[in-house]
């Protein structure tokens, strides 16, 4: 039989290792690497090395939906983005221009599209992300503040990546 006085000393015991337990977890260094901000410094002020695009060279992309068709060529040099788009609706007129704008992150880049559609000059900020041999481009309410035909989204963070292209090679 087990004297209750044990079972006291057991449980005092038992508590006290599990304590023990929590505080010596709570006080390991965090070893993962130190959070950016904004200024190129970490949260606790150390300087940090920048990092360099992922991206660099030429890009090329296609979707081919039905006898649509629409095509990105990218060319990244550090965190430059120039290419052409051209969107081809079936029996329709489309629309084709230039692309040019910068890196946003490793796979994120914030573009100007320069394009003709319908005989009418037009431009349009798109942001666009390549990842698994995918370009995908974010779609979201466009608004012309300067009522100039300089399209920009209305809420960027309220944008979705719904247009994929996929990765072809560049002829």
């Amino acid at each position: 039989m087990i004297k209750p006085d044990f079972m006291k000393k057991a449980s005092i015991l038992s508590a006290f290792f599990c304590i023990m337990l929590m505080m010596s977890s709570c006080n390991r260094e965090n070893k993962a690497a130190p959070k950016a901000v904004a200024n190129g410094e970490t949260a606790d002020h150390q300087k940090t090395q920048v990092s360099i695009p992922v991206l660099k060279g030429d890009y090329c992309f296609l979707k081919a939906e039905n006898k649509d068709t629409t095509s990105v060529h990218l060319t990244i040099s550090g965190n430059k983005v120039n290419g052409e788009m051209t969107w081809q609706p079936w029996e329709k007129d489309g629309a084709a221009g230039t692309l040019s704008g910068k890196l946003i992150s490793d796979s994120e880049m914030e573009v100007l599209y320069n394009y003709t559609i319908e005989g009418s000059k037009q431009t349009e900020t798109k942001i666009m992300k390549i990842g698994q041999d995918k370009l995908y481009i974010k779609a979201g309410e466009l608004t012309d503040p300067e009522n100039n035909g300089n399209l920009v989204y209305k809420d960027p963070s309220n944008a979705v990546y719904n247009e994929i292209l996929n990765k072809v090679s560049c002829k």
